[in-house]
């Protein structure tokens, strides 16, 4: 059944971002609805910050105990190292993100120039395009390399987390999730494509690239999902830190500094969180 689901997963995140990411590039009508992207992120903010907490936190602390247990240190004695690993995975993150490449800042901008082609006068867009650098398409594709390898960082650990749990309840959560998230994201980076007028041929292919970011990394966690306490245990934190992150600094971050559909947003949220908690009363009465 495990192994279905993983495959499952593998299969569907792939196909989600392939079909998502190139709708925007191959229809030119395409327009985003809103509310509906606005919607589906506060569900997945909750979804992630609630897998990371009430599943893959709990768990991890749990597999590095025993494991420090059955080498004589007592549970009263021992260092929170899974929590510590969650910390250091957020801030590498936190690093790769904001410090390094700032992706927020890039993901503004790309919302920005796409808020802009909404500009109904002719005369307006012809001052714009006359005010535009020529180096600015340059410039916009090298910050869409940069975010299609955040992207691609987050779709490795995202997959990660899918592939080293081995309970059939907690995987469905985490899949669905990362699947809510997915169409979101395909959609994003296709847009991405198409306003620094990429050829198709080019943002196709890394489209598909993205695509199998997941399964590799579904791939890669499922090997080590037998690994033992330690292994599974460290890099259930890793996903943990992961997860939070996404919540807290990305979806909850970005979404919530909007008023619109501000009510429908936190309805959203919670209804992902209450359903993350049935799947562990589930999981537990199995």
């Amino acid at each position: 059944m495990i192994m279905a689901i993983k495959i499952g997963c593998m299969i569907t995140m792939f196909l989600v971002i392939i079909i998502s990411g190139n709708i925007p590039i191959r229809h030119k009508a395409f327009k985003e609805n809103q509310q509906l992207l606005s919607l589906t992120a506060g569900f997945s903010g909750g979804l992630f910050l609630s897998v990371g907490m009430i599943h893959l936190l709990p768990e991890s602390i749990l597999f590095i105990q025993k494991y420090l247990q059955l080498r004589g240190i007592e549970p009263d004695k021992q260092f929170p190292w899974a929590c510590l690993i969650v910390v250091l995975s957020f801030t590498i993150i936190l690093y790769i993100e904001r410090i390094q490449f700032d992706h927020k800042h890039k993901h503004q901008q790309l919302n920005e120039e796409q808020s802009s082609t909404e500009i109904p006068s002719p005369n307006k867009q012809k001052v714009l395009k006359e005010q535009q650098s020529p180096l600015t398409p340059f410039i916009l594709q090298i910050a869409i390399g940069k975010y299609k390898f955040i992207l691609g960082i987050h779709a490795v650990f995202e997959g990660l987390a899918i592939g080293i749990v081995q309970e059939v309840p907690e995987c469905i959560g985490i899949s669905l999730a990362v699947v809510c998230h997915k169409w979101a994201e395909g959609i994003t980076l296709g847009l991405a494509f198409r306003q620094a007028n990429i050829d198709i041929k080019i943002a196709t292919i890394m489209i598909t690239i993205q695509a199998v970011m997941n399964p590799i990394g579904i791939l890669f966690g499922w090997l080590l999902s037998n690994q033992g306490l330690l292994m599974t245990g460290i890099f259930q934190s890793i996903s943990a830190g992961t997860f939070i992150y996404i919540a807290t600094m990305e979806v909850i971050n970005e979404e919530f500094g909007s008023q619109r559909y501000k009510f429908q947003k936190l309805f959203m949220f919670m209804l992902a969180t209450l359903f993350v908690s049935l799947i562990w009363i589930l999981e537990q009465s199995i």
